[in-house]
């Protein structure tokens, strides 16, 4: 300090609450908020594995069955000492953002049940292996084989929640039970750059000549 005031004459400004604090000892706000967190490190990573996990299987964690989980571990760990009410009713949001370089809320997308039970390794693999007999059969010429795409909306959808998993672009889907009635578009391109008109596939008792006059994209 005296060799920068013998060169510079200028004096050094040190704050004296940074002293006192440094002669204490005193944490720093990123040590005292790990040290009051209720969470030990191998248990928050243990909670963010587990919303990934029932992420991908199409069963995310609400807010609300986050903190029914959280509440678990720790009323199990220190039942004494945790409040009976858990966490906080913000805690949940909190601990996204704190970790939002790997986790994320998004609304939910309706999967119906049985939809995403279909969707496994040995039926794609069924699909797959079917697709290559097919083409070896027929002898399919890649320019005659063309890419289709559907979605499927329930009209009769209730109101979507809002759901933790993982950081991605994808929607987040999330089964749902029972019966619904469904409406199905199918979009059809081929490699060349052409389209077949699309297809909308609804229920109904009878075919209707009105469906067809305000018909934009000629659907069948």
């Amino acid at each position: 300090m005296l060799l920068y005031k013998r060169e510079t004459s200028l004096d050094i400004k040190i704050d004296h609450g940074f002293l006192i604090r440094q002669a204490n000892r005193c944490w720093t706000n990123a040590q005292a908020n790990a040290a009051g967190s209720w969470l030990t490190p191998e248990e928050t990573e243990v909670i963010i594995q587990y919303a990934h996990e029932c992420s991908d299987r199409g069963f995310p964690l609400s807010n609300h069955r986050l903190k029914e989980h959280v509440d678990e571990i720790l009323h199990g760990r220190n039942e004494s000492g945790f409040p009976l009410g858990g966490v906080g009713k913000q805690w949940t949001q909190c601990f996204v953002e704190k970790h939002s370089e790997r986790l994320q809320t998004s609304w939910a997308s309706s999967l119906e049940y049985k939809q995403g039970r279909a969707v496994n390794e040995h039926t794609i693999k069924a699909w797959f292996d079917l697709v290559h007999t097919v083409r070896l059969k027929y002898k399919t010429k890649p320019c005659n084989i063309y890419g289709s795409d559907e979605v499927g909306t329930n009209p009769a959808n209730g109101e979507s929640e809002r759901v933790i998993g993982q950081r991605k672009k994808t929607p987040q889907y999330q089964q749902c039970d029972g019966n619904h009635e469904n409406i199905t578009i199918f979009v059809t391109i081929c490699v060349d750059g052409t389209c077949l008109p699309p297809i909308i596939i609804f229920k109904g008792a009878a075919r209707q000549v009105a469906w067809c006059q305000d018909n934009p994209a000629k659907a069948t």
